[in-house]
C-alpha cells in the first residue's frame, strides 16, 4: 500500500532540471503513479499536486524536450506560487542567463474530461471520444452516460481545434485590462493528438487553422506554441504586436 501524498512534493516539483533530467523525471513519477493504486483517483480527477504535475509540468517536459533537445544548458523550474506564469526556462549559453516565462494552458473541456475520468473509475473504462451526457452534481453525485460511439475524423479535428481556439482565447488580452504577461513570456497550448491526430496533413490543417482564425486575438505573447499529448506534434506561431492586435479589435468611431 502506497501513500499518494508522498508521491508528489512542492519541493521536488520545484527543483531545476535540464531537459533530459525533467523528461526522466516526469516518466519515472508517471510509473510510480500507475504503480500506486491508492493514487488512481486523486491522479486522474487532478487533485492536489497532480493537478500541477499533469497539467503544467508534464506538459513543460513535453515543450523543453521538443525546444531544447539535448540542451544542457537549459534549466527548467515550475512555478508553485500565483504569479503570472507556470514556469520559468533559463537559458545559460550566453551570461548573463536569459530567462522566459512560461504560461500553460490545455485545450479541453474541463467539465467534461473531469466526468469522464468519474465514469472510469465507476466503470474500469470509458469510450475515449463518445458524446457524454450527465445528471447531479459534484456534491448528490452524478449521473454519467458516455455513449459507445464512433467519430468521424473531420468531426473531431473541427472540435479540436475549436477547443484551441477557446484556450488561446482565454489568454488574449481584452481592452483596458492591464498587462499580465510580455514579451518575456511564451503561451504553450497542449492538446491530445494521441492515436487519432495525423502528422503532415492534420498538421497543416492545424497551422491554416490558427494562422486564419486564433493568431487575431490580441496575444501579449512572444511565441505561440501548440504541442500534442503525448508529444506528437509541436508548431509554433508568431503572434502580431499586441498593440497592432488590439488596434484590430476596437469598434469603429
Amino acid at each position: 500500500m502506497c501513500d499518494p501524498n508522498l508521491l508528489l512534493t512542492e519541493m521536488e516539483l520545484a527543483i531545476p532540471r535540464t531537459p533530459a533530467e525533467l523528461d526522466c523525471w516526469v516518466k519515472a513519477k508517471c510509473r510510480l503513479i500507475a504503480d500506486c493504486p491508492e493514487a488512481k483517483e486523486p491522479a486522474l480527477l487532478h487533485q492536489g499536486l497532480f493537478k500541477k504535475f499533469y497539467e503544467e509540468v508534464y506538459p513543460l517536459s513535453l515543450f523543453v524536450n521538443h525546444r531544447y533537445s539535448g540542451r544542457s544548458d537549459i534549466r527548467c523550474i515550475p512555478n508553485l506560487d500565483d504569479r503570472d506564469f507556470d514556469a520559468r526556462i533559463l537559458d545559460d549559453s550566453i551570461p548573463p542567463p536569459s530567462e522566459l516565462k512560461v504560461e500553460i494552458t490545455s485545450a479541453i473541456n474541463g467539465h467534461d474530461q473531469h466526468l469522464r475520468m468519474k465514469y472510469f473509475l465507476n466503470h474500469g473504462q470509458v469510450p475515449v471520444w463518445g458524446t457524454l451526457s450527465a445528471s447531479g452534481t459534484e456534491k448528490r453525485g452524478h449521473k454519467i452516460h458516455v455513449a459507445n460511439e464512433m467519430t468521424a475524423h473531420r468531426d473531431h479535428l473541427k472540435c479540436t481545434f475549436s477547443l484551441i481556439r477557446s484556450a488561446v482565447k482565454r489568454k488574449s488580452r481584452k481592452p483596458n485590462q492591464p498587462r499580465k504577461y510580455g514579451q518575456g513570456h511564451i503561451l504553450i497550448v497542449v492538446f491530445d493528438d494521441w492515436q487519432w491526430f495525423k502528422p503532415g496533413q492534420d498538421t497543416e490543417a492545424l497551422k491554416d487553422f490558427v494562422t486564419q482564425h486564433v493568431l487575431a486575438f490580441p496575444l501579449d505573447f512572444a511565441t505561440l506554441y501548440v504541442v500534442g499529448s503525448p508529444g506528437n506534434t509541436f508548431v509554433h506561431f508568431q503572434p502580431p504586436k499586441i498593440q497592432d492586435s488590439l488596434a484590430a479589435h476596437q469598434p469603429p468611431h
